[in-house]
């Protein structure tokens, strides 16, 4: 089948996106897919070639939509709740009290996920919070999630989930905490909402300050998708993000200490958590 986006033309969208959100994309596994995308908008935009949509893309995007609509379709987000859930224990159990002994008592827990896809990890992080339940009587606690594609966020605002989402949450919780819909289940009326949800981009500055300062943050699987560079970059905003003694929490594939040497690396129950 023979595209509007050439093989040669890949490298410069490819290092357009690059640039924009640290994702790099290899052309050997992403080709098909983009070129898809691009004749799609193409079409939609009547744009009869590339070097019209790529202008479109750079100079006459200043609402940010055009690009937003790019991320969309290149990022993947398959999630399901409880998923490495012991890191969710170590949370409930050893990080939070720690930070509720050192804070004090008027401040608020913030807890920034990132990203946060259809909202599985957020909520997840709220129904151990709840469940422990020993922190969250005595102190304020907000959790964010944040994700580069608009169009899983105005999901995770739904909180509506599939059977799939939910299959590893134990029966107890599920029946305690979410309703039972015809085609899978919703998040109950006293968590739903619980969650600050936001578009956003981990590599726009403006933005990720925008969002203020966390005690935890959560960004599992992700670091995978950027290269080196990237991957600094972004540890160190989240270094930034953090207050003193903040926690961030990663992927089991995933070490801080091979990107950075600014955290302290802790093993907590298996789990390897980094500490400002």
């Amino acid at each position: 089948m023979s595209y509007i986006l050439s093989k040669e033309n890949f490298a410069k969208i490819g290092e357009f996106i690059y640039r924009k959100s640290g994702i790099y994309l290899e052309a050997d596994k992403h080709y098909d897919k983009i070129a898809k995308y691009v004749d799609k908008r193409a079409k939609e935009l009547e744009i009869d070639n590339f070097r019209k949509y790529f202008f479109a893309l750079r100079f006459d995007d200043s609402d940010g939509i055009e690009f937003q609509e790019l991320m969309n379709a290149v990022t993947v987000n398959e999630t399901y709740f409880f998923r490495e859930k012991d890191q969710f224990e170590v949370l409930a159990n050893h990080i939070l009290p720690n930070l509720h002994k050192k804070l004090p008592a008027s401040k608020p827990i913030r807890i920034l996920s990132a990203p946060c896809s259809t909202g599985e990890e957020p909520y997840s992080i709220i129904l151990h919070i709840v469940e422990e339940g020993k922190v969250v009587e005595e102190r304020d606690i907000e959790v964010v999630g944040i994700d580069i594609d608009s169009t899983v966020i105005e999901k995770a605002n739904k909180a509506s989930y599939t059977e799939r989402s939910v299959h590893a949450i134990p029966p107890v919780t599920l029946s305690n905490w979410f309703t039972k819909k015809k085609f899978g289940y919703e998040i109950g009326e006293d968590l739903h909402g619980s969650v600050d949800f936001q578009v956003a981009n981990v590599f726009d500055k403006q933005q990720m300050r925008k969002l203020g300062k966390f005690d935890v943050i959560f960004s599992r699987n992700m670091l995978i998708y950027f290269d080196d560079a990237s991957r600094k970059e972004v540890a160190m905003t989240f270094y930034d993000m953090l207050n003193p003694g903040g926690y961030v929490l990663l992927g089991h594939a995933e070490y801080m200490s091979r990107i950075v040497s600014v955290f302290n690396a802790q093993k907590v129950n298996n789990c390897l958590i980094y500490q400002k």
